[in-house]
């Protein structure tokens, strides 16, 4: 049975769904009794998932997850809820639009956003089942129990790791798109949409910063991840005037920060950091809709 194909017969969803339903199982375990294997193996985690809701039927997918999660949460059940359930429908999300062909960079974002948002919503469901605090065990593993800003930390991390697990899914399946059968596209027709994303992202940020920091930060992290998108564009597109463009903003937004940041109240000095996106985005649109079509500039 290969392992990047289509499944056609229950059979061959079955036996599948029990192989994948067996590394889950494997994973939690040795993330239990190996703590220092946890990050690596729960990286992989939603790659695990997301094979299986696009090369099986999705009417077989609450079977696997049922599975999953009901194996893991006899070794680890703070774990299990915390890492497995999240994976699992983000997996299924994945697979889902990886059929519909989005193109990556919102597909890796979808698929962040959704499982860092069903991670924070699980933790008090983790606190009360588990009978353990999640994020006080986190904050312990890397000695940040006293830290000022901890909740900040918290939120930031849980983000990242699943930027990371989405976008580890996603490398490893499109890096051999073509010969496991997946069919990806990576046309992009307007900029306009990731424009308008890191403008969005940067007024969330400061609307979140006057009554919630943590999710401020998250914000303006999403910002940078639309404007590393726009600033390669920008670097490929060759015209001089926008390499001028982006020095001058890279000057501005240093000494914007540097001059700023010591006068707000901490860790809002942070959300200074929110000029570099706020210019990227900006040049981006003098070069895709002012300079459009003159590539000599």
């Amino acid at each position: 049975m290969a392992v990047f194909k289509k499944k056609t017969t229950l059979v061959h969803h079955i036996t599948y769904m029990g192989i994948m339903t067996a590394i889950n199982l494997i994973f939690i375990v040795l993330a239990t009794y190996i703590p220092f294997l946890m990050f690596l193996l729960i990286l992989l985690l939603p790659f695990v998932s997301t094979i299986v809701s696009y090369y099986c039927q999705k009417r077989y997918y609450l079977i696997y997850a049922f599975a999953s999660v009901g194996l893991c949460l006899i070794f680890n059940i703070s774990d299990t809820i915390f890492y497995v359930v999240p994976a699992i429908v983000t997996g299924f999300l994945i697979g889902l639009l990886l059929e519909k062909k989005l193109n990556p960079f919102w597909l890796i974002l979808s698929s962040t956003v959704v499982e860092s948002a069903l991670t924070f919503a699980l933790i008090p469901l983790i606190n009360l089942i588990g009978n353990v605090d999640i994020v006080y065990t986190f904050l312990a593993l890397f000695k940040l129990t006293e830290f000022t800003y901890k909740t900040e930390v918290t939120y930031l991390f849980i983000f990242f790791l699943s930027l990371v697990q989405c976008s580890l899914t996603h490398f490893v399946l499109l890096s051999d798109a073509k010969k496991i059968g997946i069919d990806i596209s990576f046309e992009v027709n307007t900029y306009s949409p990731y424009i308008i994303g890191t403008e969005l992202m940067l007024v969330l940020c400061l609307v979140f910063s006057f009554f919630y920091t943590p999710l401020a930060l998250v914000f303006l992290t999403i910002s940078f991840y639309f404007a590393v998108f726009l600033l390669i564009d920008l670097i490929l597109c060759k015209k001089k005037l926008v390499y001028v463009l982006l020095g001058i903003s890279l000057v501005v937004g240093f000494f914007t920060f540097a001059f700023l940041y010591a006068t707000i109240k901490h860790p809002l000095g942070l959300l200074i950091l929110l000029v570099f996106p706020f210019f990227v985005s900006l040049v981006s649109f003098i070069n895709n809709y002012l300079l459009k079509g003159d590539n000599n500039t």
